[in-house]
């Protein structure tokens, strides 16, 4: 039986009491009223379990659906990873305002940040309660209080990166607001933002254990802050945040060309960002072993045919389905937790795994060429591609194998159950399209589909997924991109860029360019972790959003054919939608309420919001 983080269950049964926090997403809310408050929560160790666990579950976050269909679409949805079915499928996290988004149409008081600015500030809140009141548990030892303080600290630096990475410098909030002050708190500077976040990550790192028992697994350690140290290092390095003069060119329309730019951007580049942000990640590397977390690497690139058992899984695919592997830092347990809801909310919208009437994880064809093929070559598909045989099509191609354990297609085994896949278009009574491949919008024949982080082996088994917050490998390719920005491809870049591709069942990479070997590392990184939440902030800290998002997404059709007497799956190429990345999408806009408080920005001149908005 695998074991489950103890915070899952405790607050389970503690939240319906423990009401520290408001539904309402007003981050200015007080603690309501009732059998427990603040006193009552810190005076037992049973009790302060309970908030610590909300603590969990308001900042750690997860790509997971729990309990809502409302939280549908993968985080990568808009991104060209995804396609759900235009305008069909609108409503597909309309909460999220998916639509709006993908179609250049977002507004201020609708934006893609699940929850909304103030939700962030919820978990933030949170964090602060438990630092200043810890101290008053009467039943706990110092052990304890120091490691609660230790996971808030990571806590409240893990919810102002989620802020900063949407909005760039905002308000930082180190006291639990009552909601009974105005709030006059303005948003900081990128520079007091990133340095805070950090010194708040170092504070824990140096608090919590490396790692926990078996029974609290889940549980942040000093690996997990470091972890997140890095990667905040790692945007602030990046050309979004710190220009270089040959990408300033980039940035027309989306700064401000002044003093306020202070909360966008550094105001000068500094290369030397980039050595922070390697040393900050290869610190991550170095203390890995200690922590029991290691690259997964069984040395089995591919994944069995015709398998569906835990044996069968190429190392790549075992990333994400062995609860609990080796390369996991941190992980989101919640999605072990009894599920309520649509199933095909928690399963990720997931044709294949519904096996009826689901919305479709539908992949591009633009995506799929970020694959390399087996030797390490690109390649192209061009808009008038046609075949009779799309299964043996895909197998010829011999892609990067992390791509057969990513991206499923029609014709392809997927497990016992479900046996060879039919997403095609039906050939009259001889085949006729089964529901993979309809839609609400008609028969649709998508014949590809990403299956990762759904269940394909032991009986279609959900147990064992679990979010992966930090994984191992992220750090290898962060420590590979800031090394060679700093001082080229030469000596550890290479290194580990070619660890990841090795693990994969790649050719080594041998690249003596430092632009090249920057593509290479993008590509790298792209691949590796799709589907993971990555892709919109990496292009977007790239400066790479604009050109990559607007674009026409296409995918590949297939029809069934029995002419010859054997079924054939012809294919084509098809359009999808047309995406639109409006400059101003670089940086979220404030919502309408907290601009109209006039606290973000200087009180006078400014309001606070982020250009174009």
């Amino acid at each position: 039986m695998r074991k489950k983080y103890i915070i899952t269950w405790l607050f389970s049964i503690l939240s319906t009491g423990l009401l520290l926090m408001s539904c309402n997403k007003n981050f200015l809310e007080k603690p309501r009223g009732g059998t427990f408050t603040v006193d009552t929560v810190f005076r037992t160790k049973l009790n302060a379990d309970g908030a610590i666990a909300q603590m969990y579950n308001l900042c750690v976050p997860s790509g997971l659906v729990q309990n809502s269909s409302n939280d549908i679409p993968r985080p990568d949805a808009p991104t060209d990873e995804i396609y759900y079915i235009h305008p069909t499928y609108d409503w597909v996290g309309a909460t999220w305002n998916l639509a709006t988004y993908c179609t250049g149409n977002e507004t201020v008081d609708g934006t893609i940040d699940r929850g909304g600015f103030g939700s962030h500030y919820l978990g933030i809140r949170q964090a602060n309660l438990v630092i200043k009141h810890i101290a008053e548990v009467t039943d706990a030892d110092a052990t304890y209080k120091s490691q609660a303080i230790g996971q808030a600290l990571f806590c409240r630096a893990m919810q102002h990166f989620e802020l900063f990475r949407l909005y760039g410098g905002i308000p930082l909030v180190t006291e639990p607001l009552d909601g009974t002050q105005k709030l006059g708190i303005r948003r900081s500077s990128v520079a007091t933002t990133v340095d805070s976040i950090v010194s708040w990550c170092d504070q824990a790192s140096a608090l919590l254990p490396s790692t926990w028992g078996v029974a609290d697994y889940g549980k942040i350690t000093s690996l997990a802050a470091k972890a997140l140290k890095a990667r905040v290092l790692l945007y602030a390095a990046s050309p979004l945040y710190n220009t270089p003069s040959t990408m300033q060119a980039n940035i027309d329309g989306i700064r401000f060309g002044d003093g306020r730019d202070s909360v966008l951007a550094y105001p000068t580049y500094d290369k030397g960002r980039w050595l922070t942000a390697a040393n900050a990640a290869k610190d991550v590397i170095d203390a890995a072993p200690s922590s029991g977390v290691a690259l997964y690497n069984t040395h089995k690139p591919e994944t069995t045919p015709h398998d569906d058992s835990y044996a069968g899984l190429g190392d790549y695919e075992a990333v994400s389905n062995v609860y609990a592997n080796s390369e996991l830092i941190l992980v989101n347990t919640l999605n072990q937790d009894a599920k309520g809801g649509f199933f095909w909310g928690n399963w990720l919208s997931s044709k294949v795994r519904e096996g009826k009437w689901a919305i479709k994880n539908n992949v591009p064809i633009e995506f799929m060429q970020q694959y390399e093929k087996r030797d390490g070559t690109k390649w192209t598909l061009p808009l008038n591609s046609t075949g009779d045989d799309l299964p043996t099509w895909i197998q010829t191609l011999n892609l990067d194998p992390r791509f057969y354990q990513t991206v499923l297609y029609d014709g392809m085994w997927y497990n016992s159950t479900r046996g060879v896949l039919t997403y095609y278009l039906g050939d009259g009574g001889h085949y006729p399209t089964t529901l993979f491949g309809s839609s609400d919008a008609g028969d649709d024949g998508y014949a590809l589909e990403t299956y990762k982080f759904v269940a394909r082996i032991d009986n279609f088994n959900d147990a064992h997924f679990a979010w992966p917050v930090f994984r191992l490998a992220e750090f290898y390719l962060s420590y590979a991109e800031a090394l060679n920005e700093y001082q080229g491809p030469s000596g550890d870049p290479t290194h580990y860029l070619n660890l990841i591709r090795e693990r994969a069942g790649m050719p080594d990479k041998n690249i003596a360019s430092q632009d090249d070997f920057r593509d290479a590392v993008q590509n790298e990184r792209t691949i590796e972790l799709a589907y993971e939440g990555f892709r919109l902030n990496d292009l977007e800290r790239w400066l790479k959003a604009y050109s990559v998002l607007n674009e026409t997404l296409h995918g590949i059709q297939t029809k069934a054919n029995a002419s010859s007497g054997t079924l054939k799956r012809n294919w084509k190429i098809v359009s999808f939608m047309t995406r639109v990345f409006p400059k101003k999408y670089y940086y979220m806009p404030f919502p309408s309420a907290d601009v109209s408080e006039n606290y973000l920005g200087d009180g006078d001149s400014w309001n606070g919001q982020n250009p174009g908005w």
